[in-house]
């Protein structure tokens, strides 16, 4: 148990290292460059010599309590933004859920609602076409591209502001209208009968899509630290933008792996749950499934199918059981 206890904790410590510690002590140096530098000397090379030839040139005496000061001093400001970037990561996943209520959200949903009723329109129109003429390859070949733009969209009909609120919220609506199944309420108990590799795979790439909004949060620090010091925007930036391309991918396979566990596993829940039958999963058996795990009153009442709009986004949360 000791040697146990000992392995998990350099564990410990080596993540909070690779994910805190590393990126921290990045971003403290940013800002003791942005205290020295400043906008108008912000890549100055000469500036920076005559500060380091400074530091040099302190007198011996003091010295090296005044560096043990120093390097004390830097390695808590590398945690503490650490544990702020951490924080604005966790309120960037927060927002990935939210609905069109506040006016600037309105407007980004809306937007997003045109271009896919418009991609929408785009493939209905393609596939009359290729109803009129099966045999047209290029007809095919129109189909498919109109499909993957708007797919590219959203699975369903935009609702939600960002595209990554909208494929939550797809994950949700598409087991719905396949299965009846109530994802919010069932995961939890889904979860509990997956297997210990398929749990794995889910709880990996909910720790990528966490890793892309903790980036998301630095990205932020060092947007706001661009105003003592401007090259800190394009540290910025690029770290906004790749955050957004991995939180996309991680997203992506995250809702996936929950549709496929429902796929694979509904009828595993199900029997857990005392329910009989053999074969696919259906929308009967699946609106069964969500009244039990509810505690509805009526039991085996088909719940109707909701509305693409009104289903809740699935959140990531959920992954934990």
């Amino acid at each position: 148990m000791t040697a146990f206890l000992a392995e998990l904790g350099k564990q410990l410590v080596t993540r909070w290292t690779a994910t805190l510690m590393v990126p921290g002590a990045l971003f403290a140096g940013a800002v003791v460059l942005a205290q020295v530098l400043g906008h108008r000397h912000a890549v100055d090379r000469r500036v920076l010599g005559t500060w380091l030839g400074t530091v040099g040139a302190t007198p011996t005496s003091g010295r090296n309590a005044t560096l043990l000061i120093a390097a004390a001093g830097f390695l808590l400001g590398a945690a503490a933004a650490g544990l702020l970037a951490g924080a604005v990561g966790l309120l960037v996943e927060w927002t990935w859920g939210l609905a069109g209520s506040a006016p600037v959200l309105r407007w980004l949903a809306g937007s997003r609602q045109r271009r896919w009723a418009t991609a929408d329109a785009e493939v209905a129109e393609a596939e009359r076409a290729l109803l009129a003429d099966p045999a047209d390859p290029a007809a095919r070949a129109r189909a498919r591209r109109a499909i993957a733009r708007r797919d590219a969209i959203g699975l369903v009909a935009a609702e939600r502001p960002t595209w990554i609120g909208d494929r939550l919220h797809a994950a949700d609506v598409r087991v719905h209208r396949s299965y009846a199944i109530d994802l919010t309420t069932v995961w939890p108990r889904l979860w509990l009968v997956l297997p210990e590799a398929v749990r794995g795979e889910v709880t990996a790439v909910q720790d990528r899509c966490a890793s892309a909004a903790r980036l998301a949060g630095w990205g932020v620090l060092y947007v706001l630290l661009s105003a003592l010091w401007w090259p800190a925007l394009f540290v910025g930036a690029v770290a906004l933008l790749t955050a957004r391309y991995r939180a996309r991918l991680a997203v992506g396979v995250y809702t996936d792996l929950v549709e496929a566990a429902v796929d694979l596993y509904g009828r595993k829940l199900a029997t857990h749950l005392g329910l009989s039958g053999q074969g696919r999963l259906t929308a009967e058996t699946g609106a069964e499934i969500s009244a039990i795990v509810r505690k509805d009153d009526v039991v085996r009442q088909l719940r109707p199918i909701t509305p693409a709009g009104s289903a809740p986004p699935l959140p990531l949360p959920l992954l934990h059981g």
